[in-house]
């Protein structure tokens, strides 16, 4: 199967993400629990409207600042919850191979303050000139609405020639409903192998 644009999901793709280090360092600061706090922000609402892009952050972690009891201010809640980022180096690897032969893409359920601290500490999001994010668009995977704003911001790219990376199933099936090839990526799943059964250019 020709593939003549590559999309990759961010968290556990790109990047892993440790939320109980950040319910830890959140409840320095709270008469809650990390395990508390975690259910709270689990719970609510409020959170997936910030993913869709319906509150501002400042107002959001207002919010979240008086859910949780909080006691340091918005700007340092909003660091504890925004620094849970490490690299999956091996993976970035393998889409900076990719990058000088396919348009780029992600698409990722995020929200703006994940978004502006993994951009400003990691180089590699410079890979993926198309970036997709929910709370940009309005939508979350695996609503078709995300998927056609990639493929209108990749230039009309067949969504039959279109790679899609995720670790989600619910995501891998949204993006199977269009017509588009996939790789979920579980655990136990090579990324680079499942890359190898694609024929790609820049690989060898």
């Amino acid at each position: 199967m020709k593939i003549s644009a590559v999309c990759f999901d961010l968290g556990k793709v790109l990047i892993d993400f440790d939320k109980e280090a950040s319910l830890a360092r959140i409840a320095e600061k709270s008469p809650l629990t990390p395990a508390e706090i975690g259910r709270l922000i689990e719970a609510d609402p409020q959170g997936l409207v910030y993913e869709k892009g319906g509150i501002t952050t400042a107002r959001y972690f207002s919010h979240l600042k008086k859910l949780i009891r909080y006691k340091g201010t918005a700007k340092e809640l909003r660091a504890s919850y925004s620094e849970i980022f490490t690299p999956l180096a091996d993976h970035i690897a393998l889409a900076a191979m990719l990058a000088p032969h396919y348009p780029m893409a992600l698409i990722s359920n995020t929200n703006e303050a994940h978004v502006l601290h993994a951009e400003s500490i990691y180089s590699f999001f410079s890979l993926f000139p198309v970036r997709i994010y929910s709370h940009e668009v309005g939508v979350i995977k695996p609503d078709r609405a995300i998927y056609d704003a990639a493929l209108a911001a990749l230039g009309g790219i067949d969504p039959l020639e279109t790679l899609f990376i995720d670790d989600l199933e619910p995501n891998i099936l949204g993006a199977v409903k269009l017509g588009w090839q996939t790789i979920h990526l579980r655990p136990e799943v090579s990324l680079r192998e499942a890359l190898a059964s694609y024929d790609l250019k820049g690989l060898d």
